[in-house]
């Protein structure tokens, strides 16, 4: 009784984890492309279209600390991308990646806070907690 129910676990881990790792996947190309795209429209134009007045010219501190932020968000969400192609490659570097990706986006957080820190940082934790288990389990 005992190993039939065991075999039966086996049997939905080996349905289950290919498929949480492929919508772990998903979500970090998905949420890296829209970050990128949100993120370098920022720091061309504003919502409206009209060009940011004097953010490149660095004579405001704040407008340094902005752009700094900005940047390191292109990087970070490029980095979820590159991660995303390594997984899909099978390839341990992508949690890597991911991870040091994840640690930099929590600095920049701190760098430059909003309201959903939280969220955020929970969501990306939650995302690396499933890549690792679905990764262990496929290797």
């Amino acid at each position: 009784m005992e190993n039939k129910l065991q075999q039966e676990i086996k049997e939905i881990q080996k349905s289950v984890t290919p498929f949480i790792f492929r919508v772990v996947i998903i979500i970090t190309i998905v949420g890296g492309v829209l970050g990128l795209l949100f993120f370098t429209s920022v720091l061309f134009f504003r919502i409206d279209g009209s060009n940011f007045p004097g953010y490149f010219q660095y004579k405001d501190p704040k407008g340094i600390v902005f752009t700094t932020f900005l940047v390191l968000q292109i990087l970070i969400h490029a980095g979820f991308i590159f991660s995303a192609i390594q997984l899909i490659k099978n390839k341990k570097a992508g949690v890597y990646i991911y991870t040091i990706c994840f640690i930099l986006f929590i600095i920049s957080r701190l760098y430059y806070s909003e309201s959903f820190v939280f969220i955020e940082i929970f969501s990306g934790i939650v995302l690396l907690f499933l890549m690792v288990l679905s990764w262990k389990k496929l290797n």
